[in-house]
């Protein structure tokens, strides 16, 4: 605006001044060719004189004016005011919310409990564990749910399923009749899969729902041994062979095992095997038939976020074989700790 005033006015101004100034000199050269007196040329000459002085002034004045007025543009420096960021005392507020932060906070930690005393699916005593109960001290998380499929083997196993539900995991048998079909309800409300005797051959499509089930992050555990001959073999690879292990021949009668140093055997080598299958496959070997390091009688691995145990006996299931050794216990720990999912009784994180 200042820039855009001065040069019209300015020039306007000028050029108006000097055309009426060379007009009135033209006239007084008139005045002088004309035979009149010479008293009213020199009025003449005085009087186109003042007028163009009085106009250049004028034009002067009215040019100081405008400067003044654009100083008041200079006033304009009151939009420097509207640098209204320092007012952005605003930002000062946000505290507020970190002030409501941590009372959410304290709200949150005086919900606490002082220990973890129900299988909830929650970190009740926020300590970043959840459902990490073990009424025991044990070691062994009370809060996996357990599913059984199939029937007991030839010995009774009353034992071996009172010590589940006296951990305090939910233990249920189902999948004991011969036309059984697997479905996605069976295996909803459970954690754990131990496969025991099943009744008959499994079809493929059933087995791919326990194989999204597992990498789902869900665990298995496998027995076999149950007899002798290929039906017993052909039924529990029906299930779990998609692991990428299988029982095979031969069969192994009260052999000598190497157990492995692995936090499935961890004080837990005194278990026996007394007519077993050889796993094949490739995984995590925690037990083998003594001088052969290429033959498996355990193998554990991961399918997705879930976790398998193949075995080769039943026997670790019979009441005889946990009255006469005390580890057998200790190796069903093992075993579904190993496979329990992670986000139960562990750091979710």
């Amino acid at each position: 605006m200042f820039a855009c005033g001065d040069s019209s006015g300015d020039a306007g101004d000028d050029e108006v001044g000097e055309s009426q100034g060379s007009e009135t000199q033209d006239g007084g050269s008139s005045g002088d060719a004309d035979a009149g007196s010479s008293s009213g040329e020199s009025g003449t000459n005085d009087g186109s004189t003042d007028a163009g002085t009085d106009t250049s002034t004028d034009t002067e004045t009215s040019t100081d004016t405008e400067t003044s007025t654009d100083t008041e543009t200079s006033t304009d420096t009151e939009t420097s005011t509207d640098t209204e960021t320092s007012t952005d005392t605003g930002t000062e507020t946000d505290t507020g919310t970190e002030t409501d932060t941590e009372t959410d906070t304290e709200s949150e930690t005086s919900d606490c409990l002082p220990d973890e005393i129900i299988c909830d699916g929650l970190d009740d005593d926020c300590n970043g564990l959840i459902d990490d109960v073990d009424v025991g001290n044990d070691g062994f998380c009370d809060c996996y749910r357990i599913g059984i499929i199939g029937t007991v083997g030839a010995n009774p196993a009353s034992n071996f399923e009172a010590w589940l539900e006296e951990k305090g995991t939910t233990a249920d048998r189902f999948g004991t009749a011969v036309d059984h079909q697997l479905t996605e309800a069976d295996l909803a409300d459970f954690d754990i899969l131990i496969v025991d005797r099943l009744t008959h051959q499994y079809p493929p499509e059933q087995q791919a729902i326990l194989q999204t089930w597992i990498e789902s992050g869900h665990g298995l555990i496998s027995m076999a041994g149950y007899t002798n001959n290929a039906t017993d073999r052909a039924q529990q690879n029906s299930l779990v062979s998609f692991t990428g292990l299988t029982y095979e021949t031969p069969i192994y009668i009260n052999p000598t095992e190497d157990w492995q140093v692995h936090p499935i055997t961890e004080n837990a080598t005194s278990v026996q095997v007394y007519g077993g299958w050889r796993v094949a496959g490739v995984g995590e070997v925690f037990v083998r038939p003594a001088g052969e390091p290429n033959n498996s009688l355990g193998t554990t691995t991961e399918i997705g976020d879930g976790v398998v145990v193949v075995f080769s006996d039943e026997w670790i299931s019979f009441d005889s074989e946990w009255d006469a050794i005390p580890e057998v216990e200790t190796f069903w720990s093992n075993m579904v700790n190993w496979v329990g999912p992670e986000e139960l009784c562990f750091d979710p994180q």
